[in-house]
């Protein structure tokens, strides 16, 4: 798993003008003070977090799942309103014994459970979470997910604490069904890296 993060920094410039006078009976000091304070971001997730899973053949285009993978537990600290997203790093899922079997990224879906106390309930709550009733097929693009609301999404642990669970594409629709039938997997546990990337916000999203 890879993380990107932007962290602003605390930006502080003194600047001391000092007007002296050749007076017996005083000295005159002027002093102003110009602050700038940027935003930091914090993720707080096990840096090791993969994608994995293991499948088997167990009749001809029937495959069973012998390994589901872990769900992702993961929080954000902002001083600023921030947003989320999710990519693969490479469009294959690679198997484990043997490096040359390849699973398209898109057998893998995901959505992302809310547990914190930031509402994520689309634009006019906190956070507006673009998994929310629905599954996002992993991608090697970059997929906004997470992002910014009307009311904020500024806030610690406890206001912004999440699950990354995943889901296979194909137990559902009819077409993504067919589509993964004809690819032929062999039995091995297959794994993917994945990049989540936290940035500033400075207005609720909107969908283009």
């Amino acid at each position: 798993m890879y993380v990107t993060i932007k962290t602003g920094l605390l930006v502080i410039a003194l600047i001391v003008f000092q007007n002296s006078f050749i007076s017996a009976q005083e000295n005159n000091l002027e002093v102003r003070f110009d602050s700038r304070l940027e935003s930091i971001l914090i993720l707080n997730m096990d840096p090791e977090a993969i994608v994995e899973f293991g499948i088997r053949e167990i009749n001809d285009q029937l495959y069973q799942i012998t390994k589901t993978p872990e769900d992702i537990n993961f929080s954000v600290e902002s001083t600023g309103s921030w947003n989320l997203s999710i990519s693969a790093v490479e469009p294959y899922f690679t198997g484990t014994n043997d490096s040359s079997q390849k699973i398209p990224v898109d057998f893998i879906g995901f959505y992302i459970e809310n547990r914190g106390t930031n509402w994520d309930n689309g634009l006019f709550s906190n956070i507006a979470n673009l998994t929310r009733d629905t599954v996002l097929s992993m991608s090697a693009d970059r997929i906004t997910v997470l992002t910014n609301g009307k009311r904020g999404n500024i806030g610690g642990a406890d206001k912004n604490s999440f699950v990354l669970r995943w889901k296979f594409n194909y137990e559902d629709e009819a077409a993504k069904i067919k589509k993964f039938t004809g690819m032929k997997i062999k039995d091995d546990y297959y794994s993917g890296k994945f990049f989540i990337t936290l940035s500033e916000s400075q207005v609720p999203w909107k969908s283009e």
